[in-house]
């Protein structure tokens, strides 16, 4: 009787939870550790699963990464790093907003290459907001940008977004597996988010900033409080990105997490910082965020509705008789539940899943390649679609200029569309005339 309950309840309470943080009634992680702590609850009284079910739906390997990067760029704050950076920025965009979009944004990108966009944020977004400060002008468009371009363009690497690193891991695909069949398709994708943003920012690019010309003057040099310690940290984060980057081609078995939190404990060893002044630059709201919604999805894994919802897409798509037609779906679908859940926790539960099809007799590859495309650009939608997202709007709290569920989305939601459209057109012609995606990785 409680067990038929059981799962109506938690589908209520993720939907109830979802609407609550859009809404900005209050915070997003209350609600979403209020929202944990209902389906566990539910779960426990039901007898419909166990606790410990929900805890290993935590990926403990995201938080790893989050947290180790975040020690890392606390100490370049610390040093002042970032000051530099921010003033340097400024120079070589001569103070322009649009320059400035341009160059940090494909710089974030480029980061997100090479290791992921999460930790390009983390290290980008806190001298973006320097940037503008200095500048007078409101931060809250161009940390978007930066965050939806790394979103974009770490769709084309194996490191580039946490849900490759879990798709590659899984199905065993390369670095050069992924170069080779998406970067084309995710650079197209990136200029069209570039454009969009060009034109929907087009009132912020033409406000004339203040202080340019003092900044100008400004020796960057001079903001760096200490040198030796940005140097060392520097070195740590170097030796960090070249693990990142090196894992998959020298077929290393270390998790990502377990890199992250080397670097950081390299960066410590060697800075002697003070701690508690480390500890006060970590978003934990952000990290305690993505525990809460990591139990939330579990819940849903857990009762079968993600398993039943891989098998509703195999039938309505014709099981298996249209598999082109099946693997847009597959992008689509992958793109709005990443708009609506954080694309980690739904590419963790949808991996098992459409790996399940094979026994069905369906290529999964494609399938695969449909999911991180999906996964990847469907984050952008919203605030909490993907990790990096979920990271700016922390330090957008942080900086004292927060960005609203709503204004997120106005910018986000659009660019989804365009780059899911841009990755349909691609797919469509890559799996019916070229079948570079189909039927091998």
């Amino acid at each position: 009787m409680l067990e038929d309950i059981a799962g109506p309840l938690i589908i209520l309470v993720f939907m109830g939870t979802f609407a609550l943080i859009l809404a900005e009634v209050t915070h997003r992680t209350l609600v979403a550790w209020v929202g944990a702590t209902l389906v566990c609850l539910i779960g426990k009284v039901t007898g419909s699963f166990d606790e410990a079910e929900l805890a290993h739906a935590v990926d403990f390997d995201v938080l790893g990464l989050l947290l180790g990067m975040m020690v890392i760029a606390s100490n370049l704050e610390m040093c002042g790093f970032f000051e530099y950076i921010a003033i340097k920025g400024t120079k070589m965009a001569k103070g322009d907003p649009w320059r400035l979009v341009v160059i940090l944004g494909t710089f974030t990108t480029a980061i997100s290459l090479v290791i992921d966009n999460v930790t390009a944020i983390i290290i980008i977004a806190p001298i973006t907001v320097r940037i503008c400060n200095k500048m007078e002008i409101n931060p809250i468009p161009l940390l978007m940008c930066e965050a939806i371009l790394a979103n974009t363009g770490g769709v084309a690497t194996l490191v580039g977004d946490p849900p490759n690193v879990m798709i590659a891991a899984e199905m065993k695909y390369t670095f050069i597996s992924f170069m080779k069949h998406l970067f084309i398709m995710t650079f197209m994708a990136w200029v069209a988010t570039l454009a969009y943003i060009r034109w929907y920012y087009r009132d912020w690019i033409n406000v004339k900033p203040k202080h340019v010309e003092d900044i100008m003057k400004e020796d960057e040099w001079a903001a760096v409080k200490n040198r030796g310690m940005m140097n060392r940290t520097l070195i740590a984060l170097g030796i960090t990105i070249v693990f990142f980057s090196s894992v998959e081609i020298l077929h290393l078995h270390i998790h990502i997490a377990t890199i992250s939190l080397m670097g950081a404990g390299l960066t410590l060893a060697l800075n002697n910082p003070d701690i508690e002044k480390v500890v006060k630059h970590v978003e934990w709201t952000a990290l305690l965020f993505f525990v809460g919604l990591f139990v939330l999805v579990g819940s849903l894994e857990a009762m079968g509705y993600l398993e039943e919802f891989g098998l509703w897409i195999y039938h309505v798509t014709g099981e298996g008789r249209h598999p082109i037609l099946l693997a847009v779906v597959v992008l689509w679908v992958a793109a709005i539940a990443s708009a609506i859940v954080d694309n980690i926790p739904f590419t963790a539960a949808m991996i098992p899943t459409l790996k399940g099809l094979a026994v069905h007799g369906i290529n999964v590859h494609p399938l695969m390649w449909a999911l991180a495309m999906g996964a990847g650009f469907g984050g952008n939608a919203t605030p909490i679609g993907s990790s990096a997202n979920v990271v700016t709007v922390a330090i957008s709290e942080r900086s004292g200029k927060p960005i609203s569920a709503v204004e997120w989305m106005r910018v986000g939601l659009p660019v989804m569309l365009i780059t899911c459209t841009v990755a349909t057109i691609f797919l469509v012609i890559d799996l019916y005339f070229l079948k570079l995606l189909y039927p091998y990785p």
